[in-house]
């Protein structure tokens, strides 16, 4: 298979499809939205890199999809570009978060919460 062909094959499978057909599933309790943790059993899988990476907190096993196919079922590259590409069009659920990304934004201006702010010398300090 060309290299071309590999690079589309590796953005089109996120490595969630990968873990979800091995049977594992979504911890939302210990994911982040940056990395989302997989268990089956005692197994763990940390997805990151907007699912296109993961790594074994476990063991030094890292890598990308292919990598974790082959990581999963202890087969060669060859048998795990088969399993992924058989995986095309297949649709990974994304956890449910309860939290919004990011922090809040603020109704005031930068100027206006500066002149809120408390002043920062301390009250035993003499004034000069």
């Amino acid at each position: 298979m060309e290299k071309q062909k590999l690079e589309e094959l590796r953005d089109r499978v996120p490595c969630a499809a990968v873990l979800e057909q091995a049977g594992f599933s979504i911890d939302v309790k210990e994911s982040t939205r940056k990395a989302v943790k997989y268990r089956r059993s005692a197994e763990i899988v940390i997805v990151i890199h907007e699912g296109r990476g993961w790594f074994d907190p476990l063991s030094d096993a890292k890598g990308d999809v292919f990598g974790l196919a082959e990581h999963l079922d202890g087969v060669t590259f060859v048998h795990a570009l088969d399993r992924v590409a058989a995986l095309v069009g297949i649709v990974a659920r994304d956890p449910a978060w309860s939290r919004p990304a990011g922090k809040p934004a603020h109704s005031s201006s930068v100027s206006e919460r500066w002149a809120r702010r408390q002043c920062a010398v301390p009250p035993s300090f003499p004034k000069q």
